[in-house]
């Protein structure tokens, strides 16, 4: 689960699961702390840091905590090749780090897929940018409205990019139900391939402060998307037409930062601003 705070550092949970072979694992406990120029990779304590004359706008990690992205104001995305030794708690670097460019505005988020190999950053203009992991190369790039994208995600089983873009528009000029007749924040969500392709597109009247997507098997069962909302709201979106299929229940009174659905995608976790932890699990998944 990721999490950011207001003002001060900030935090990315590094959620890499070990399977055990009897359906069981542990995480590595890494995280990554940003501030300012400097971001620091931690377990018990500072186990690597990466210092930058840049200003560090956001950070991601994959999995198995072998690939650190930054992203920076200046519109640099760097990816350092890192290897992390749970037993030891120790971290080696495994190379110099790459210098990915094509954005000329501030990173707002960046994404690794190890399934599809690919790197994704999005920047304040609405440009979304996907880099070939393996070959840290240019591959291709699609543009939302202009306004940032807030919120990024990259399906595990189909390759599929949902970003997010949130933004106040005149509500006089909108059909959307409820309402007043004046500037209120919106979201749009995206649905591209992993090669850009536009699928869909869709806005909620809701400001969307966090995203998940599921993992289950294509064919057997169908995936959804999760967006968590400024209003402590939870809803999930057919991942092929971003249709709402379901509006989940909460008591959370602050927006949700965080969203993250399980290895098997059997649970769905929420963390919210006020520092709330909830979790829904299903029994058996259904393909429904």
């Amino acid at each position: 689960v990721s999490t950011q705070s207001t003002g001060g550092p900030r935090y990315e949970q590094v959620s890499s699961f070990t399977e055990d072979g009897g359906g069981g694992g542990n995480y590595t406990g890494l995280r990554i702390r940003w501030d300012g120029s400097n971001v620091h990779v931690i377990a018990d304590s500072i186990l690597y840091s990466i210092a930058s004359t840049d200003h560090v706008t956001c950070c991601a990690a994959a999995r198995d905590g072998r690939v650190f992205v930054v992203g920076y104001r200046s519109g640099l995305v760097t990816v350092q090749p890192l290897q992390y030794e749970q037993s030891s708690k120790s971290v080696t670097n495994m190379g110099a780090a790459r210098y990915l460019t094509g954005h000329v505005h501030p990173i707002t988020t960046v994404q690794i897929n190890r399934a599809f190999s690919v790197i994704v950053s999005a920047d304040t203009s609405g440009r979304v940018i996907i880099w070939d992991l393996n070959l840290m190369t240019y591959v291709n790039y699609f543009e939302t409205r202009e306004s940032p994208v807030s919120c990024l995600r990259v399906s595990d089983t189909l390759g599929d990019i949902v970003t997010v873009s949130s933004s106040s528009r005149d509500s006089k000029n909108m059909s959307l139900p409820g309402l007043p007749s004046s500037m209120e924040s919106v979201s749009e969500i995206y649905l591209h391939t992993v090669n850009g392709k536009y699928i869909s597109w869709s806005r909620c009247s809701h400001v969307i402060t966090a995203l998940a997507i599921s993992v289950m098997s294509e064919g057997l069962y169908k995936n959804v998307i999760a967006t968590g909302f400024e209003n402590g709201s939870i809803w999930l979106w057919n991942t092929w037409n971003l249709q709402v299929v379901s509006d989940i229940q909460t008591n959370f009174t602050s927006p949700i930062l965080a969203l993250e659905f399980s290895h098997d995608s059997y649970s769905l976790s929420a963390g919210s601003r006020e520092g709330r932890l909830m979790v829904w699990t299903q029994t058996h998944p259904t393909n429904n």
